[in-house]
């Protein structure tokens, strides 16, 4: 294979990543919609497949199961939010106003609509689906956890936090910011938050946190 047939495969690669992105985002757009339209157990990867538009080969490629498929369209809304706090503390940023922004947008993920509604799906199956819980924990739950760990790791080796233990701080965080709000939407007492009492109380949540992990 000559050099420019190596280099115009390249390009080729290049330019088609866009596209499987944008065919995943499809996928996962199209499952989050069936998901929250259907039973959990009326639904197949046959009509998951068509909904997406994509060939069933292309959609057992990515996704082995249906409960594997159910679990990514969950962590969209959710992964981000903790690769971007990495990305921001790699670059510099000041631990607190990671975590004062990652809190917010967290709290604002958790309420939405369309991600609770998904949340009561997984609940709803457990009758049928008793490993989809134990999935979600591992992709969602625990990846996301095992992020922020990592940030604060980077905090603590430049000296902003004293954290021997990052895995069991970040399950601190994340628990101290869910404050009442988890429950007052799980239990229908609200639908939304106001920014401005959010903003104060995940910027109190970070004043105590750090305040726990301080460096000496």
């Amino acid at each position: 294979m000559s050099d420019g047939d190596i280099k115009n495969q390249q390009a080729q690669a290049r330019m088609g990543r866009p596209v499987d992105l944008a065919k995943e985002a499809k996928i996962l757009e199209a499952a989050k919609n069936a998901f929250l339209e259907n039973p959990y157990d009326r639904i197949s990867m046959d009509a998951l497949a068509a909904r997406a538009g994509v060939s069933k080969v292309t959609l057992y490629a990515k996704y082995k199961s249906k409960d594997q498929l159910f679990v990514a369209a969950m962590s969209v809304g959710c992964s981000p939010i903790y690769e971007h706090a990495k990305l921001e503390v790699e670059a510099g940023k000041p631990l607190a106003e990671t975590l004062e922004r990652l809190g917010v947008d967290f709290i604002k993920m958790m309420l939405n609509p369309e991600i609770s509604a998904l949340h009561g799906v997984m609940m709803q199956a457990l009758a049928t689906q008793p490993e989809l819980p134990r999935a979600f924990y591992e992709r969602v739950v625990h990846s996301s956890t095992t992020i922020l760990a990592e940030v604060l790791t980077i905090a603590d080796k430049r000296g902003e936090i004293a954290c021997d233990q990052p895995y069991m701080a970040a399950v601190q965080f994340i628990a101290m910011v869910q404050g009442e709000f988890r429950y007052k939407q799980e239990l229908g007492i609200t639908r939304g938050v106001d920014d401005a009492e959010l903003e104060v109380f995940v910027k109190s949540c970070v004043r105590v946190f750090l305040r726990g992990w301080r460096k000496d």
